[in-house]
């Protein structure tokens, strides 16, 4: 592909470039260039028709639908005007012209008070289209002259993937929560009392019975005995709390990205 403009388009305008009805400075449109092949007359500096230094061109003013040059930002040479600050002018390029053999850009019918006579513009200012002279095509050939393209303008569209990523929910699983018994046994020791019968013999005494009689005799006596009762119920001892959150964290995601590219081969016929 060859691009005979002065300039070639890229993919995005810089959101920061001051640009009224498509007008802007190139130093602010990070996706524009001077296309291969062309001058890039930022730096070069301006004469007038008699070989007058009359200043050095600070930046291009691009029109960025049209795909042209339509002004230089010129600053003016304080020494030649008398000036006590710095100033700038914006030309237009149907009034200059380069030169065929030098790095020079030179006035052609406008005089040096012409140019100052051009309004004061400031670096960054927003450029108003409205109050500048409509292009013509043949401003861009006779700017450029023996140093510019001449054929037309051809344009290929370079394209890119871009990732995008997004987010989805899916099922990550899920909880269940239940109860289980579990049996623990226990002992403890617990005093307990019980009744005994002691037997005890001893000779009658002064106040027993004198008489006595042979004869069979039981006599009866209840014992009692204290014993353990195990008594239980369930008895409440704490509560168990089920709920959910959302935890951040991070997914690193990969993919291989296609973009096109062009490549320029001369051929000489």
């Amino acid at each position: 592909m060859q691009q005979k403009t002065p300039y070639s388009e890229g993919t995005n305008q810089n959101p920061g470039a001051s640009a009224i009805g498509h007008l802007a400075r190139l130093h602010d449109l990070h996706d524009y260039k001077v296309a291969h092949g062309e001058p890039h007359v930022r730096g070069w500096h301006v004469k007038t028709a008699d070989g007058r230094e009359a200043g050095k061109v600070d930046d291009l003013i691009v029109d960025t639908e049209a795909m042209q040059v339509r002004y230089l930002d010129v600053e003016l040479d304080k020494k030649t005007f008398k000036l006590d600050e710095d100033r700038h002018v914006l030309l237009p390029i149907r009034d200059a012209r380069l030169d065929d053999d030098e790095d020079e850009v030179l006035l052609g019918a406008m005089t040096a008070d012409q140019l100052t006579a051009l309004p004061p513009y400031r670096p960054g200012d927003a450029i108003a289209s409205g109050a500048m002279p409509p292009p013509r095509a043949e401003d861009t050939q006779q700017f450029y002259g023996k140093r510019g393209g001449t054929g037309g303008v051809q344009r290929m569209t370079l394209s890119e993937e871009e990732m995008r990523v997004g987010k989805r929910e899916k099922q990550a699983g899920e909880v269940d929560v239940h109860k289980s018994v579990e049996t623990e046994h226990m002992s403890k020791k617990v005093p307990v009392s019980h009744e005994e019968v002691s037997v005890d013999r001893r000779p009658v005494s002064a106040d027993s019975p004198r008489a006595g009689k042979i004869s069979e005799d039981e006599v009866r006596i209840p014992l009692k005995a204290e014993e353990a009762v195990v008594e239980k119920r369930a008895v409440p001892k704490e509560e168990v709390v089920i709920r959910k959150k959302t935890v951040a964290g991070e997914q690193k995601v990969e993919t291989d990205l296609k973009r096109e590219r062009v490549d320029v081969d001369r051929k000489k016929s």
